[in-house]
């Protein structure tokens, strides 16, 4: 394993430098595609990930491991399959890389959650979802940086402060920031990330990313590959939607028809809102969602203003939801060692017993019933993804307190939150820029299990409008 990065290539390659330079821009499938059509080799693409790393990560603290060997040799295995094998038998992402949240199980990397105590943690295998990135194609190029046990803006005593591409004084989101910020410098092809609150949805927008936090529960055993089951789920973060429709199949271990996943999704019933569950609502971030709205109703949809009933207990239970996961991954008299914000909520989730658990999933269920009514009469929900644009790397420090730390959590995932409880699939779509140029994201929530409608609109809405800038201007530089 290579923390070190000083002895990364220069790419060189037939393609040239200039060709390389650009693919990394592209969406993975344009990048397997190229592997596929032999215009480019997966070492030759993989070194140029390499050696992005080797100049932008000291600065942005985007992967905390990196397998630089482990990457190398993947993709001459990759390499060599593809000169000996039929092109059409390889899997879909043969060749592309992908980077994986450190909140997940990695066959010989550490797995520390950002969490001092769990620094020397090293996984002895592969999580469920990162035997399918494999067994998809992907070239696992290291790990995403986290905040501690994934329950802020990413910065942490034991990794440091992660920075957005788009404004290096701006964080990218969490608690997948590592993520966003490593798919928006290119860095990678695809970003892995885990959502129990907003967590890749949140980054996605902040980072002019598409998001998205599928179905609780779809495609995986009891949620095995997610030690905080019970409100997160395994995501993406892509750089197009056709990118997270295949990405999904790859997460539920289920093929997909391209074709059939993104053609008209018809006349659908549409609700926006602006009206978050609590916290305020930046007028940019408002404004995008409403545009989206009117987008929409020039495609032919049937478009209303309408807010589902927020129900509080789809707040309230995400800390007691994930209890037994979170607690089981360090013992009580570690809890001390915890930063400062974190110490109150792992001894809170420590002590709940498996009767106040069961208590809470009962009026978590009860509670999402009542709020998936809404979804009787409408297909979509469109949403701002967050009240606010990415803020200052200051503005949710490691260290600030409990009460600051709870303040500042509901002010980025307010609109977020409560799909995690009601388990329903979202979708983070880059829709806009703010005055100050940072991104701006709109959120597609629709019915459990219906990723499908999801999809389509959002094809739709990718097509009908002029795209925006994938590459942030200082991520353009050769250093920062």
């Amino acid at each position: 394993m290579d923390g070190d990065l000083a002895g990364a290539v220069v790419v060189q390659s037939s393609t040239g430098a200039q060709g390389l330079d650009e693919l990394v821009w592209s969406d993975a499938r344009s990048q397997a595609t190229a592997i596929r059509e032999g215009s480019v080799t997966a070492l030759d693409l993989t070194n140029a990930f390499l050696d992005r790393i080797a100049t932008f990560n000291e600065t942005l603290r985007a992967y905390v491991t990196v397998d630089v060997a482990g990457a190398r040799a993947a993709a001459v295995r990759c390499d060599e399959m593809l000169r000996t094998g039929d092109p059409k038998r390889l899997p879909p992402f043969h060749g592309v890389t992908i980077s994986v949240k450190d909140a997940v199980d990695v066959e010989g990397m550490p797995t520390t959650h950002s969490c001092k105590v769990l620094a020397d943690n090293v996984a002895i295998r592969d999580d469920l979802v990162v035997r399918r990135f494999r067994d998809a194609g992907f070239i696992v190029l290291g790990k995403t940086n986290v905040p501690e046990f994934c329950t802020s803006m990413t910065s942490s005593e034991l990794n440091g402060i992660c920075r957005n591409p788009w404004d290096l004084e701006r964080t990218p989101g969490g608690s997948s920031g590592g993520a966003a910020s490593a798919l928006a410098a290119a860095l990678c092809a695809v970003s892995h990330g885990t959502d129990g609150a907003g967590s890749v949805r949140v980054p996605a927008a902040f980072c002019g990313l598409v998001g998205l936090k599928p179905t609780r529960g779809a495609g995986f055993d009891a949620e095995e590959s997610n030690p905080y089951y019970g409100t997160s789920v395994d995501g993406v973060l892509t750089r197009s939607v056709a990118d997270a429709v295949a990405m999904q199949a790859v997460l539920t271990g289920t093929a997909v028809d391209m074709t059939e996943a993104v053609r008209d999704p018809g006349t659908l019933r549409i609700a926006v809102s602006t009206v978050a569950p609590f916290g305020d609502v930046d007028s940019e971030c408002a404004a995008a969602a409403l545009e989206v709205g009117e987008r929409l109703a020039e495609l032919g949809h049937d478009v209303e203003a309408a807010t589902p009933n927020w129900n509080a207990i789809l707040v309230a239970a995400t800390g007691p939801m994930s209890a037994p996961g979170l607690a089981a991954m360090i013992r009580e008299d570690q809890i001390d060692q915890l930063e400062p914000r974190n110490r109150p909520l792992l001894r809170l989730l420590a002590s709940l017993t498996v009767v106040e658990h069961a208590a809470w999933v009962s009026l978590v269920r009860r509670a999402s019933a009542e709020f998936l009514e809404f979804w009787n009469d409408i297909d979509v929900l469109v949403t701002p993804t967050a009240g606010m644009t990415a803020p200052s790397v200051a503005w949710a420090p490691w260290d600030q307190t409990p009460k600051a730390h709870l303040e500042s959590f509901r002010s980025f995932a307010n609109f977020c939150q409560p799909f995690n409880l009601s388990g329903q699939p979202a979708l983070s779509l880059p829709r806009a820029r703010s005055r100050s140029g940072l991104p701006i994201g709109v959120q597609l929530a629709g019915r459990r299990n219906d990723e499908l409608t999801l999809f389509r609109l959002a094809a739709q809405l990718e097509a009908a409008t002029d795209p925006l800038s994938v590459a942030p201007p200082t991520a353009m530089r050769q250093r920062f």
